[in-house]
């Protein structure tokens, strides 16, 4: 099932969170809407869901209208599930108790078949009678996500699932429920701030940004050919740079940064969002850059650097080099553009 956003607006008093949204989930995809806190993305799925009135727009299903201003079927009147970032599993429940909970017009047979097979989905086959305190906190998000597709909801709405799991456990719970998604069939949308939650769970994420989708693409096409610099930024450890460019490359507060690329016929005021491995430096003793730290983060190594004069409010500037046996803190470096990971966006006049 495909459920389409069409115009969609939406204010709190005169704070406008949506303004115009478009936006299409398709069947058996999982969407990620990725953006910044109060960005507008759980009020996205609220609407969808008929928790918040629509005010402006329509809501599609399958090219057939859902809800229009006015005209909403109630919550439980529409084919859309939902699980939101509190488990909230019933704690006087068992498992399979708790899965079944939505399930309507079926007998206790089918109840218990219904439960033990999404049990064994998510692996933990064999917990029916287990009760939620006896679960890890992974475990029992495992459990909330096989309650909500227990009614076979055409849309499934999560609204930031895993925010509340610690890191270790985080990425494994992404996958099994990216397979189960998968398999399921369920059309998913997943809200997140988190771009490598959007990166690992996503076929299509949508960068919601001011109450607007920037950009609506597969992660591939998200990371390697980015708009603007908000998307280009949320990937790949990226940092942001005012720049002016020139004929030889970029001017910045880290000095010039060399671009054969950059050859233009005037100045012009740019933003570079660079990524540590889109920049390459080399020693120069007469460069007004220095090296301020290295560190190893496993498969390379990041050097930090700030011009030798630095403003004290100044962040170093990252470069990912494969090794650094021959760079040592102190040394002066010159930088030049690398690879595709060095993104130029000129401003609009």
């Amino acid at each position: 099932m495909t459920l389409t956003f069409q115009n969609i607006s939406h204010a709190y008093g005169d704070n406008a969170v949506l303004k115009n949204v478009n936006l299409e989930a398709k069947a058996g995809e999982i969407t990620c809407l990725l953006g910044p806190s109060g960005g507008g993305k759980s009020t996205m799925l609220r609407l969808a869901a008929g928790l918040e009135p629509l005010q402006a727009g329509e809501i599609l299903v399958d090219g057939e209208t859902l809800a229009t201003p006015g005209d909403e079927p109630a919550p439980e009147d529409r084919p859309v599930g939902l699980m939101f970032q509190e488990n909230a599993l019933f704690p006087h429940m068992t498992l399979a108790e708790n899965i079944a909970f939505g399930l309507e017009g079926k007998t206790r047979a089918e109840k218990e078949a219904i439960a033990s097979s999404l049990l064994k989905s998510i692996g933990l086959p064999d917990f029916e009678n287990r009760y939620p305190h006896t679960l890890s906190g992974g475990q029992q998000q495992r459990v909330a996500l096989a309650r909500s597709l227990a009614p076979k909801p055409r849309v499934l709405l999560m609204d930031e699932p895993y925010a509340s799991i610690d890191s270790t456990l985080r990425r494994a719970l992404r996958e099994s429920a990216r397979r189960t998604l998968k398999e399921s069939g369920t059309t998913t949308i997943l809200v997140t701030h988190d771009p490598s939650e959007a990166m690992e769970m996503a076929d299509v994420i949508a960068v919601l940004d001011a109450g607007k989708i920037v950009q609506a693409a597969t992660p591939k096409e998200l990371y390697e050919n980015p708009v603007d610099p908000t998307v280009a930024g949320l990937f790949g450890n990226a940092q942001t740079i005012p720049a002016l460019c020139t004929e030889t490359g970029y001017l910045t507060d880290y000095g010039s940064i060399g671009c054969p690329k950059a050859d233009t016929s005037e100045r012009k005021n740019c933003t570079l969002v660079v990524r540590p491995s889109g920049l390459k430096l080399e020693k120069v003793e007469e460069a007004s850059l220095r090296i301020a730290d290295i560190r190893f983060v496993g498969s390379s190594w990041l050097v930090f650097l700030l011009p030798v004069e630095a403003a004290p409010s100044l962040a170093p500037l990252r470069v990912s080099v494969p090794n650094a046996d021959n760079l040592s803190v102190g040394d002066n470096v010159r930088l030049s553009a690398a690879s595709k990971e060095f993104f130029v966006f000129h401003h609009q006049k």
